[in-house]
């Protein structure tokens, strides 16, 4: 699977840019045109010029904080990469501002704590999991806030 990206390049010295260069994922890894392995922070931009993503690369693997944006400007999520896999903690807004999930991972698998709200920021789920597998009491909450259900898995 190959998918090009058109991104600005960061030096890690001084936080130069260095260069343009259309970005190449393949086998996992994201790599230069010339084939070169990426190494540093770059960003994907929207049409009207403002910021989707920004992104770190180790080797040309995703690492470090990622953050994602609405093409507002607003913020719409922020976690961590490890290994090329989402690991800790992410957190999404919408595009209002209220917070609508807060979920946590172990090297891509979906591991803590999960909690979900509506747009009015009202709690509507609370989940849990280890290493990828349902566990605990899982809770629902309908729009008046009332709880309507619990489910041990």
């Amino acid at each position: 699977m190959k998918k090009a990206i058109v991104v600005g390049l960061m030096g890690m010295f001084m936080g130069t840019v260095f260069a343009q260069d259309a970005l190449v994922y393949e086998n996992g890894q994201y790599y230069t045109s010339n084939k070169e392995l990426v190494k540093g922070q770059y960003s994907e931009t929207y049409e009207n010029g403002k910021t989707e993503a920004t992104y770190t690369l180790e080797n040309g693997i995703l690492s470090g904080q990622a953050l994602f944006y609405y093409e507002s400007g607003a913020k719409k999520e922020v976690g961590e990469y490890r290994n090329g896999e989402k690991h800790g903690k992410w957190m999404k807004w919408n595009e209002a501002g209220k917070k609508v999930t807060e979920a946590n991972y172990y090297l891509g698998d979906k591991d803590g704590d999960w909690t979900i709200w509506d747009a009015e920021g009202n709690k509507r789920y609370e989940m849990f999991y280890i290493k990828g597998e349902k566990v605990g009491i899982w809770k629902m909450w309908n729009e008046k806030q009332e709880l309507v259900s619990e489910r041990e898995h």
